[in-house]
């Protein structure tokens, strides 16, 4: 119960992701962005995993290599900016399995080199009381694998909203809205492309 709500909490912030996935429902099928959102739900799981387990190494890792992650992050935030701004969306367009699994890929991509995912499961399992989960008895793991089933869980049930929210506000757009849409959400991403990368610039 505890991965479920902390999947859902930490999914739930408006970012680059979110804007992807109501995109895609809006654009498109919901149950296409529900398949992107999967993609978050997964890295998600998979930094819920090295909290619970406190890896240390792996934090040590991410510390390490904090500024190409912040520039990959970045530049991948930055081309689906460029995309987004100069595609022409028509209601009646249908979209090919292809971006659907590219879009699985980069919403995965995009969660694994934000490392505040980490940090933010690190802070809920504090506040929660859970603690270091690979430090207790041989119910450890099976503890641990219990909690980042749950982050998955919890994080697909916040993706399924919100592809559902773009599928129910799809009947009520044009194709005019859609495309100031896209250039609003566009406009956001290059935003948060830019803050990543100006993150890097001042730590020189």
């Amino acid at each position: 119960m505890w991965g479920l709500a902390f999947g859902f909490v930490l999914s739930a912030p408006v970012g680059p992701i979110n804007i992807i996935c109501l995109r895609r429902s809006l654009f498109g099928r919901a149950r296409d962005g529900f398949a992107i959102g999967l993609g978050a739900a997964a890295g998600d799981a998979i930094y819920a995993g090295l909290a619970a387990l406190g890896l240390n190494v792996v934090m040590g890792w991410i510390h390490t290599y904090d500024m190409p992650l912040k520039i990959g992050g970045g530049i991948i935030m930055m081309v689906f900016a460029v995309r987004i701004w100069r595609s022409h969306p028509h209601l009646d367009a249908t979209p090919q399995s292809g971006g659907v699994k590219r879009g699985m890929l980069a919403s995965f991509v995009l969660t694994l080199s934000n490392p505040g995912v980490f940090v933010g499961f690190l802070g809920l399992y504090a506040l929660a009381g859970i603690g270091d989960l690979g430090a207790g008895d041989a119910r450890a793991h099976s503890d641990a694998a219990a909690l980042v089933t749950g982050v998955f869980l919890g994080a697909s049930a916040w993706w399924g909203t919100l592809a559902g929210l773009g599928r129910f506000l799809r009947a009520r757009v044009n194709d005019r809205l859609l495309e100031m849409i896209n250039h609003v959400s566009a406009g956001l991403i290059a935003l948060f492309a830019l803050v990543a990368l100006a993150s890097v610039a001042v730590s020189f």
